[in-house]
């Protein structure tokens, strides 16, 4: 039985070539299987800044706006991420042995949810690029999807998109904002059309049955990845028979990625123990319940959020190894 370990994708520390680095090699150090390219930028950032130097959005105090008009007159820019390039470079010259590089990307619905039509309080999805379905089909997954053949160009062989507004927008009963399955379905299967390799959804927080069996019955992905630690109750949404029929596996999150404590082997255990069981064995890519970006400021220092973090692997990377024996 061969199960691999991850991580979702941030890290703690100020963004930098020196620190990038340093967590490509920390993460070789405790022998992590499918390590994502380091972010140390907010991953909301990463994607929607360049537009915000193209001139498609406007940035005020960390929000972001932008107007229809401005969508479809200006030119899309070209993906580019300095430190997925950085890490792919180190690999490709051997610095670095990892057999799997995993690319997390943001999500055209996550993205269109950031970025409002007009100023006011945030929290309102009926203000944002979520309510202009033709912005979003037409424009930001061909947009998302740029960057996730980009990343597959440079060497990533598991591409993911991350995706968490969709634990918020579909409910067991409706979808918000009038989408259908269908609407998500299609949107998910052209951003992985095309792209090599395997194909991945990281959806956080709290998941719906319904958003599970909607996101096991996309052809086009291969991997679930859920959160279990802080979300024990995501445990009764998964269902190993669709997971089995659909050829599909669960990754799951089975550490916190908000609280600055290193869990117990024994807990993590208990959670590797009781997702396995329920998924029929269909696991993978285990790791933490997302990135550790939110224990920035946690500690006097991000250094000890860091190894914090860097801990919760090591422990994590132990169980899965002696799961599989």
């Amino acid at each position: 039985m061969s199960i691999r370990t991850s991580h979702v994708g941030s890290f703690p520390l100020e963004h930098s070539p020196e620190n990038v680095e340093r967590v490509i090699s920390d993460l070789e150090a405790i022998g992590i299987d499918a390590p994502p390219y380091p972010q140390l930028r907010d991953f909301i950032s990463i994607y929607l800044r360049p537009l915000l130097d193209a001139g498609l959005l406007r940035g005020i105090r960390g929000n972001y706006y932008t107007d229809l008009k401005l969508i479809y007159e200006l030119r899309l820019p070209e993906p580019k991420i300095p430190e997925a390039e950085l890490m792919a470079e180190y690999v490709r010259k051997g610095k670095y042995g990892f057999r799997w590089l995993r690319a997390p990307v943001t999500g055209p619905f996550t993205l269109a949810s950031r970025i409002s039509l007009r100023e006011g309080p945030a929290g309102d999805l009926k203000a944002t690029l979520l309510s202009s379905r033709d912005v979003l089909f037409d424009v930001l997954v061909p947009y998302v999807k740029s960057f996730m053949k980009y990343l597959s160009s440079l060497g990533y062989n598991i591409v993911f998109v991350d995706e968490p507004i969709l634990g918020v927008m579909v409910g067991k009963r409706r979808i918000l904002l009038g989408y259908s399955e269908e609407d998500i379905v299609n949107v998910i299967n052209e951003l992985f059309s095309g792209v090599p390799g395997e194909h991945g959804i990281h959806v956080c927080g709290r998941i719906s049955s319904r958003l599970f069996r909607l996101l096991a019955s996309i052809k086009l992905l291969n991997i679930l990845n859920f959160e279990f630690h802080d979300n024990p109750q995501n445990l009764g949404s998964v269902d190993g028979r669709l997971l089995a029929d659909s050829g599909k596996f669960l990754a799951p999150g089975i550490a916190s990625s908000r609280k600055p404590v290193v869990e117990d082997v024994s807990e993590l255990r208990g959670i590797l123990s009781k997702v396995y069981r329920v998924a029929g064995g269909r696991i993978d890519l285990v790791s933490a319940d997302c990135g550790y970006g939110g224990l920035k400021g946690a500690l006097s220092t991000d250094i000890e959020a860091y190894e914090i973090g860097l801990e919760k692997l090591r422990r994590i990377i132990a169980v899965v190894r002696e799961l599989a024996g």
